[in-house]
């Protein structure tokens, strides 16, 4: 390139707001624009250093729009490929997070989203380059980040490229910081939202794009948020005036109309790219100024080469594990063949980061003796091996009664190389459970296990008049023993079988029941077995998948019980999607074999989707079957860090009852229906609905947390 040839690009800081810069480079190629350097901040960083690196933008913009955002931004693998035992507790209405408990005291994880799947996102489009010096790329680029500690700028000039993007991205509090050189950077939007002055460095000519979020006038600052946002904003528009100093006549600067997109909207990637391009466009006359011939042009164009992914000769893990056991770290990326492409082994990767361990596994490639080495950089979750889950469930209809659960869960993990865990769970309003498990892998890798629980439970049944009014409620004590063993089917399941001891008071708890004029005390024991298939992509509001779970119990007087009854409890479901719209159908049938007479565990149906417009647990008998079809659309999408959307949807539910307790009598199969509005939030799925059903009673429900 001749001395006078080149523009310097100025990639600012904007979020998604950022995909604009694609538009604009699309818009310098199509002018014959050769560009000297770039430099470029947190979202600008990374559209300019992949540019920089050799991607070519239409590979980039097809990578953008193939990329599952939703489930990147949420900081989670999709939950198809999370070993089950780790997904075992979805449906149960926690908290969508997770704190730690050390030394008696709370913890909260390092940031709201987790950044692996980011940072891997981020390694696989700038194909693990590392260089001495950023100015060896085919263009010449710097990164800007901020040193937490100071607030000073930091500019990223050689090393792993996909490091400098992604400690350039690192919004505080919202994505992991990075630690590198004994600093610890976040987003360098902070410090130097446009970064001018390390572009003028190489280039007298620049051209700058501003894509930030402009600050909010006073008639739009309304709540908490925006005042968080405008906080931001006011810090970032500060540097950005100190830069905007350094332009000079000569310098070009686009600000794409980007009304209507914000810093979260990722998923319009594409039309936020067309923003930037007619943004260019409309400077046509200008830009055209550091144009070339064709000819030049295209012999320029020659340098920007992307380099094919690295091979890996050795890979080796350096760790000061506290409670991971690092060998089986080791031992499952340990099978791999010299020369093997790095994209390969980082799925290994990605495989140990979905038990759950880590907050991040990194790594570095070094040519040792014309060896590539990779060294993993393993991070153990920064709340520590004792994780705590808190939830809260509540429920209200009309007529009827109105409740709530309060939820809490400890598990405590490593407790030994091989994986072992104690866990605990406690319910507390209507529901009650105070439940404790001993968990035990055979080995690290080995998908066999042993565990033993001791459980408290509180079952109440209902029992209702021909006006759907309670009048009468039994309350059955459940204490429990279990001793099981079975095997982990990956990421697809679990299958158990082991023995159980149950100790059962039943007595009457409101109102009066002759049925029962006095407390029962039952025994029961035998074998139980349970087998559960789960593939939903989404436990509370699935859009594709299916789910299986059966539970067979058989009561053996040999052993102690009462009775040789058999229990059974299936649910089969599968879900599919079509654009927004998702039908879910959904199969139940639960059941008490050789039931006697005082024997008051029972089944039941009714309740929002479960037979909609009668009271919940209204249907007693010994057997119960639904069948259940929701249709819902998704109206809109929420952020990661708040739900995954509102929807709008009906149900239509069939449903009938064997063996009524009082006459023995069969219910002729009811049909029921609901209309609902609902949202998938952090704190669970709430509704709000009507409905009714054959014989039942027209009905209003709010539930949060609805086990359906």
């Amino acid at each position: 390139m001749a001395p006078d040839e080149g523009v310097g690009v100025v990639l600012g800081g904007g979020g998604a707001r950022g995909f604009a810069h694609l538009g604009v480079l699309r818009e310098l190629q199509r002018l014959h624009v050769p560009i000297r350097c770039i430099a470029g901040t947190s979202a600008g960083a990374l559209i300019g250093g992949m540019y920089a690196n050799g991607l070519d933008l239409e590979q980039m913009a097809a990578d953008f729009n193939d990329a599952n955002w939703d489930q990147m931004l949420s900081g989670r693998l999709p939950r198809t490929e999370i070993p089950y035992d780790k997904k075992r507790d979805d449906y149960k209405n926690y908290l969508d997070i997770t704190f730690g408990l050390q030394d008696g005291q709370l913890r909260v994880p390092r940031s709201a989203i987790n950044s692996q799947e980011i940072e891997m996102f981020i390694r696989k489009l700038t194909r693990d380059r590392q260089l001495d010096s950023f100015d060896q790329l085919p263009i010449p680029f710097r990164a800007v980040a901020t040193d937490l500690a100071n607030g000073e700028a930091v500019v990223f000039d050689k090393g792993p490229l996909a490091e400098a993007l992604r400690a350039s991205m690192a919004v505080p509090g919202l994505f992991d910081l990075v630690e590198t050189n004994g600093r610890l950077l976040v987003d360098g939007g902070l410090a130097r939202n446009l970064p001018i002055q390390d572009a003028r460095q190489c280039a007298s000519n620049l051209i700058v794009v501003d894509v930030g979020t402009p600050p909010l006038t006073k008639d739009q600052i309304n709540s908490l948020f925006d005042v968080v946002a405008q906080t931001s904003n006011l810090m970032v528009s500060r540097n950005v005036k100190e830069q905007m100093a350094l332009l000079k006549p000569g310098d070009v600067l686009i600000r794409p109309d980007l009304d209507g997109f914000s810093a979260a909207s990722f998923v319009d990637n594409q039309a936020i790219i067309k923003r930037g391009s007619a943004a260019a466009s409309a400077q046509a006359a200008q830009l055209s100024r550091f144009a070339i011939s064709a000819e030049r042009y295209a012999a320029w164009r020659q340098r920007l080469q992307l380099p094919e992914y690295p091979r890996v000769d050795v890979v080796q893990v350096k760790s000061d594990s506290h409670f991971v056991n690092t060998e089986g770290l080791a031992s499952s990326i340990a099978n791999f063949k010299d020369g093997e492409a790095v994209d390969d082994i980082r799925q290994k990767l990605r495989n140990v980061f979905a038990t759950g361990d880590y907050d991040q596994l990194s790594y570095a490639i070094e040519d040792r003796n014309g060896r590539h080495v990779m060294t993993v950089m393993p991070l153990e979750k920064s709340i520590g091996p004792s994780a705590v889950h808190f939830g809260l469930s509540l429920n209200s209809s009309t007529p009827g009664d109105s409740s709530f659960t309060f939820l809490a869960a400890h598990q405590r993990n490593w407790l030994n190389a091989a994986g072992g865990s104690w866990r605990n769970e406690m319910a507390i309003g209507k529901d009650k459970l105070f439940k404790t498990e001993l968990y035990q892998p055979w080995s690290y890798d080995s998908p066999l296990f042993a565990a033993a629980s001791l459980s408290y439970h509180v079952q109440p049944l209902s029992f209702y008049d021909d006006n759907h009014i309670k009048y009468a409620e039994i309350s059955n004590d459940v204490a429990s023993v279990n001793a099981d063993i079975g095997s982990v089917l990956g990421r697809f399941g679990e299958l158990r079988v082991g023995l159980f001891d149950s100790r059962v008071e039943s007595y009457l708890s409101q109102g009066q029941f002759p049925l029962l004029p006095s407390t029962v005390y039952h025994s029961y024991a035998g074998i139980r077995s349970r087998f559960v298939i789960d593939q939903f992509d989404n436990p509370r509001w699935p859009r594709a998948g299916y789910f299986m779970s059966t539970v067979l119990t058989s009561s053996l007087p040999a052993l102690g019980s009462y009775t040789a009854s058999r229990d059974y409890d299936a649910v089969v479901e599968g879900v599919k999607t079509f654009g927004d719209i998702t039908f879910r159908l959904t199969g139940k049938a639960r059941g008490i074999v050789n039931r006697k007479q005082d024997d008051y565990r029972l089944e039941s149906l009714g309740g929002f989707l479960n037979l909609t417009g009668y009271q919940a647990g209204e249907l007693l008998g010994e057997k119960v079957s639904l069948s259940r079809l929701m249709v819902y659309w998704r109206a809109s999408s929420l952020p990661s860090v708040l739900g995954s959307g509102l929807y709008a949807g009906m149900s239509a539910e069939v449903g009938r009852v064997w063996g009524n307790p009082f006459n023995g009598s069969n219910t002729p199969w009811i049909p029921a229906g609901s209309v609902f509005l609902a949202a998938d939030t952090i704190l669970g799925p709430f509704f709000l609905g009507v409905g009714n059903a054959r014989n039942g009673k027209l009905s209003g429900y709010l539930y949060l947390g609805a086990d359906y």
